[in-house]
């Protein structure tokens, strides 16, 4: 029985994608798959198969369909192929691990309904789109959480209690959802598992929406990688412009996922109130994640004229951010409210496979999740 697939679209892969999946063919587990979908066009496909010197009956690697060329497009396709009762979806340059296996299973073992699975986040900046002092976050925490689904609909349409980005991570992105959700969502929402220009958001929300019983472990699991093709990505949403809400993905986090929960309410006739001041706050803090005093400044007065143009001037009353970076001191490294701050580049990875056996090293062994919940 296929438990997992952890599904991969594959456009424009890096060199260390190959490594990304031998890596997580070393799991000796047999309850899971990965999907690669190959959407690259014909020629590179022609000239360099991937991963055509990996033979493991656990891969899949499937030529789709470029002619939709949308992110949503390819997720949807890549579903379809998808055997798994759990799916799970990386980019090309993430990476997942396939024992998030063992997590579904031991709380399947407490929770029978559970639907949607999340995990701790950790990101990774390669070398050559860094400045050399990227502060590596990775939380130290072990507890298996079942957040309600109300307080989810409050982190994620009212911004409550959100940083830079709203503090709910339900989605087939990055998280594991059982296929009978995203069967739920397909016949709610247009006949399709995911649609807008940024289907991440777009599954956060319906997956907020329908699922039944969240599950939520403190230990990350996967890793996302920030990319070159984030800024395309961002680029490419400019066309997704609303009227009446002048915020652009160049802002920051904070606009790009609003513009794309938006236009999600908007499509199907969502009306809601009283989230403004969340979202303000986020973008507050959007602004003061800015590593240099030009990129604060830029992000401010973006920021400040969307609001402007938005709601009026009362907007940017609690609109105040602080540049709070002190380029000569140090930044922080150590154990600080259950996170892990330490230097990127200790231990010279160059990749998001890399870096997570790095972490995976120093947090709490997946193994043992069943033995500490008995």
């Amino acid at each position: 029985m296929t438990l997992l697939s952890i599904c991969i679209a594959a456009i424009k892969p890096a060199a260390g994608f190959e490594n990304a999946l031998k890596q997580m063919l070393l799991s000796s587990r047999s309850d899971f798959e990965i999907v690669v979908g190959d959407f690259r066009d014909g020629v590179e496909r022609a000239s360099e198969p991937l991963a055509a010197a990996i033979h493991d009956p656990r891969l899949r690697v499937i030529e789709m369909d470029t002619a939709p060329a949308s992110l949503s497009a390819d997720w949807n396709q890549m579903i379809e192929h998808a055997t798994g009762d759990w799916i799970s979806i990386i980019g090309e340059n993430d990476y997942a691990d396939p024992d998030i296996c063992e997590v579904i299973a031991a709380t399947l073992k407490r929770v029978s309904n559970a639907d949607a699975l999340s995990w701790g986040r950790a990101e990774f900046v390669p070398p050559e789109l860094g400045d050399g002092k990227e502060i590596a976050r990775v939380p130290t925490g072990s507890k298996l959480l079942l957040p309600e689904q109300d307080e989810m609909m409050r982190r994620l349409f009212y911004w409550a209690g959100a940083s830079e980005r709203p503090d709910c991570h339900f989605s087939a992105w990055h998280g594991a959802v059982r296929r009978t959700v995203l069967d739920q969502i397909r016949s709610a929402f247009s006949n399709v598992y995911f649609e807008n220009a940024r289907p991440d958001i777009d599954s956060l929300c319906k997956v907020t929406m329908l699922a039944k019983r969240m599950v939520f472990w403190e230990r990350p699991l996967s890793v996302q990688c920030r990319c070159s093709t984030d800024a395309d990505a961002a680029l490419s949403m400019e066309s997704q412009a609303l009227e009446g809400f002048p915020f652009s993905p160049t802002m920051g986090v904070a606009g790009a996922t609003a513009l794309a929960i938006e236009a999600f309410k908007r499509r199907y006739g969502i009306e809601l109130d009283g989230w403004q001041s969340g979202f303000i706050a986020a973008c507050v803090k959007d602004c003061e994640t800015a590593t240099s005093g030009e990129a604060f400044h830029a992000r401010k007065a973006a920021y400040a004229k969307a609001i402007e143009d938005w709601i009026g001037k009362r907007g940017l009353k609690d609109f105040k951010p602080e540049f709070k970076r002190k380029p000569k001191v140090p930044r922080f490294q150590g154990i600080m409210e259950e996170t892990l701050y330490f230097d990127m580049a200790m231990d010279a990875t160059q990749d998001a496979a890399s870096f997570y056996r790095l972490i995976n090293a120093i947090s709490f062994p997946v193994h043992l999740l069943d033995h500490k919940l008995a």
